[in-house]
């Protein structure tokens, strides 16, 4: 909880201060959840397999027209990955959770496919602040957890993506799906190569 609440309010103040691009209008605002597929990659990454969990937040859209728009968003996001050697009862199997506060930063695009829904295309930077590192570990029925203390603070990624807007009661309804890859590693050791890697099927709601 020490680490988490610093890192929220850091966040929460950047999303609410942030000055509003110029010729610009808030065209949304909402909030989106998900699931996130994510893994570990790099010249130092072996046999890692996906690790299922949650991403959700919020959002603002700022319009620049009919074709372009900004969105900074506000996401919780579960990443890491597994790792199992062996099978059935005997394996060993390792999970690596690592959970991030994170401020994507899009650059969205319109694409004029349909007068009943927009579609868009998008991509940006994703810094994100770690909240939570830690392994649990299974073997022979036991079990053993343990926080990780070498990884980073702070991770940088990249995130691209497309997404569907239709059009509900005074809303519209998102379904998008993305992949943030790290653009740095980790890893507190500066000569290690690992880094984040997530896909995310997000539904979400602009009011």
């Amino acid at each position: 909880m020490r680490k988490t609440l610093p890192a929220l309010l850091i966040f929460v103040s950047v999303f609410s201060l942030a000055p509003v691009p110029a010729r610009s209008e808030v065209t949304g605002f909402g909030i989106k959840a998900g699931l996130a597929l994510a893994n570990i990659f790099g010249r130092d990454v072996y046999d890692q397999k996906f690790r299922a969990g949650f991403s959700y937040g919020i959002f603002m859209t700022y319009g620049f027209g009919r074709s372009f728009a900004l969105q900074p968003e506000l996401l919780f996001v579960m990443k890491g990955s597994k790792y199992v050697n062996g099978s059935g009862s005997d394996a060993y199997r390792e999970t690596m959770s690592l959970e991030y506060v994170e401020l994507p930063i899009l650059a969205k695009f319109y694409l004029p496919l349909s007068r009943a829904f927009r579609t868009h295309i998008f991509a940006g930077p994703t810094p994100a602040l770690n909240i939570r590192a830690r392994v649990d570990a299974r073997f022979a029925g036991e079990s053993q957890q343990e926080t990780l203390d070498n990884v980073m603070g702070f991770d940088l990624g990249l995130a691209a993506g497309a997404g569907i807007e239709v059009p509900i009661w005074r809303g519209r309804i998102t379904v998008e799906v993305r992949y943030t890859a790290g653009l740095t590693t980790l890893s507190k050791e500066p000569d290690d190569d690992i880094r984040n890697g997530a896909m995310s099927f997000l539904l979400g709601y602009t009011f």
